[in-house]
């Protein structure tokens, strides 16, 4: 869970649809484009907007920011060559980052949000806490394309390294979403374990598990 610039293109005639898309780990010094395609692909997006509200032109790049901070460091944020596609991750342990880390990134979104968007980022992070498993499992908490390129099997293939980490390691796969459409992409792809996550004023969501 920002209207950005689009994502930069490599090839002045379009993407090449005949080539597998190349996924590698983004760097820190892709911040900027990075944040760019997720608050592009995150604009309608109704948890998003839950979080954010009326203030999704000036918080989401912030937020999506703090998502990439925490979890680049890490390795755990996989793109597309052209930035068109984004996945972010939190490894197994359930940590992001140092706590440290956390904290301080926390606190500096803190400083730019409201109270009533920051006490509904709580209220969010609560309610999926409660469904989350007491096992170890990677969790899927970003996964952005930008809307000028979807439909190109983007989304699909940036998620392949971590799924096929998860597999070799006999640990499942987690995320929530709030759209019909997006649950059935994910269900298309394993996440097939299904449950309601309870959030006072919030849109329909659901907890999906994908078991290794």
């Amino acid at each position: 869970m920002n209207p950005g610039l689009p994502p930069k293109s490599t090839n002045s005639r379009g993407p090449d649809m005949t080539s597998p898309p190349q996924i590698r780990r983004a760097s820190p010094a892709e911040r900027h484009e990075v944040i760019a395609t997720v608050t592009a692909a995150f604009a309608q997006d109704p948890a998003w907007r839950f979080i954010l509200n009326d203030e999704y032109g000036r918080l989401a790049p912030a937020f999506a920011g703090a998502l990439f901070d925490l979890r680049v460091v890490c390795g755990n944020v996989w793109v597309s060559d052209d930035l068109a596609t984004v996945a972010m991750w939190d490894g197994p342990s359930g940590v992001a980052d140092p706590l440290q880390r956390a904290e301080e990134v926390w606190a500096r979104y803190r400083s730019v949000t409201s109270e009533g968007a920051y006490e509904r980022l709580l209220a969010y992070r609560d309610a999926l806490a409660a469904c989350s498993p007491a096992d170890p499992y990677w969790y899927l908490g970003v996964l952005a394309t930008h809307p000028a390129r979807q439909r190109e099997g983007l989304a699909s293939a940036v998620i392949m390294p971590v799924l096929s980490i998860a597999d070799q390691a006999g640990i499942a796969c987690c995320l929530e979403t709030s759209t019909e459409a997006n649950r059935r992409f994910y269900e298309r792809r394993g996440f097939t374990a299904s449950t309601e996550v309870s959030l006072a004023g919030g849109p329909p969501t659901w907890w999906l598990r994908r078991p290794p």
